[in-house]
């Protein structure tokens, strides 16, 4: 009997029914060509959610050599480690694009397949993240988590989209095609011209209309940011109106509305942490990014869970209660036992890292033993052969 998987819930995976609407031109018009044909590289006996799995490697690959070459997030690299992060995040992009087609090609579509493609990707959200601010020098500090806030928000908001839609929409300006693609293209002009690139002046506004004498310069690094506060905008604004649409009575739609409080309410006790403790926010920044994402991971993952067998949306999550109980814990090892803090800090920001990551693991794998166990299925390579 499992946890996150009752038994109860496995007959619907058999009623599993892929949906996807994507509205992309690039898709369309450019990637999805190059896609078809960069499949064929696969054999027919590798399994599809080892396409998926490699597609993360190479995001692992350039996360290890930017905690080597640029620990604290704000140092100029060597120029050929941006084409390296270039070339891993498209190689990615198209490892994950390509795992659907070749699952249909070996006949391997099913549900396990998609919860694979998205776990992975929410792991991904957060490793990217900590190789843009590299690219871009974010350093330790506010910049990086309020750009892992924008790019969780939206993969939640997409995931909780999907499963009140049934339906995964991809719009015009999505974050897995265009959004993946234009950091392509500013990691190689970091290449080209180095991390001054993100200082260059592109305009400058006159500020005198508010009565001050000074302008204000906007650098590249400042017209790419406010692209992504569009980009996010235009994708809430797209998945709440697809939800409000599919959803016919007022009380289903107040219903799927508190399925944004978890998020919000977690992200106020991170920032709340963040602003009490301000070394959690300047030295141990790595580590409260990973366990950010581990925790988000595991929650879009029990989202999809439920999507795929038709239970309830999951409001709690155990996780999410992390930086709560980090605060409580950090006051009262310190004033009142008498800790040191700054070894209580460091012991319960690993901490709360370690239980988030084993949470993650522990759902990961026991909601792969039961569904592989079910479906008579093996994860990671094909068990029944598609006759061709």
């Amino acid at each position: 009997m499992g946890f996150f998987l009752p038994q109860q819930a496995l007959p619907h995976l058999k009623e599993y029914k892929y949906q996807s609407e994507d509205r992309s031109l690039l898709t369309k018009y450019v990637l999805k060509r190059f896609w078809v044909q960069f499949e064929k590289i696969f054999p027919v006996w590798m399994a599809p959610n080892m396409v998926t799995l490699s597609g993360l490697m190479f995001i692992l690959i350039s996360l290890l050599l930017v905690f080597y070459v640029d620990p604290d997030l704000n140092q100029q690299s060597p120029r050929w480690c941006y084409l390296v992060y270039a070339l891993s995040i498209f190689l990615y992009q198209t490892f994950d694009a390509c795992d659907g087609i070749h699952a249909r090609r070996t006949g391997q579509s099913g549900p396990l397949g998609e919860l694979f493609d998205h776990c992975v990707d929410a792991v991904n959200t957060s490793l990217s993240v900590l190789i843009f601010a590299s690219v871009a020098g974010l350093g330790k500090g506010w910049m990086v988590y309020m750009s892992q806030f924008a790019t969780l928000m939206n993969f939640y908001l997409s995931t909780w989209e999907e499963f009140y839609t049934h339906k995964l929409f991809l719009s015009e300006c999505s974050g897995p095609v265009e959004g993946i693609i234009l950091l392509v293209v500013l990691f190689i002009a970091t290449a080209l011209h180095g991390p001054s690139f993100w200082k260059f002046e592109v305009f400058s506004v006159d500020l005198s209309a508010f009565n001050l004498s000074s302008t204000y310069p906007i650098k590249a690094l400042d017209l790419a940011l406010a692209f992504g506060a569009v980009f996010l905008y235009f994708n809430i604004h797209s998945a709440r109106r697809n939800v409000i649409q599919h959803v016919a009575s007022k009380t289903e739609q107040q219903s799927a509305m508190r399925g944004l409080v978890p998020f919000f309410a977690y992200y106020g006790t991170v920032f709340a942490m963040l602003i009490v403790h301000e070394q959690i926010r300047t030295v141990y920044t790595v580590p409260m990014m990973l366990t950010i994402g581990s925790t988000m991971a595991f929650t879009v993952g029990r989202i999809i869970i439920g999507h795929l067998t038709k239970q309830e949306f999951p409001i709690f999550n155990l996780p999410m209660l992390l930086p709560a109980v980090q605060l409580i814990l950090i006051p009262l090892l310190t004033h009142v036992y008498g800790y040191d803090y700054d070894g209580v800090l460091c012991s319960i920001v690993y901490l709360g890292f370690g239980v988030a990551l084993g949470v993650h693991a522990m759902f990961i794998l026991e909601v792969i033993y039961e569904i592989t166990t079910y479906l008579d299925i093996y994860a990671l390579s094909i068990k029944h052969q598609k006759v061709f």
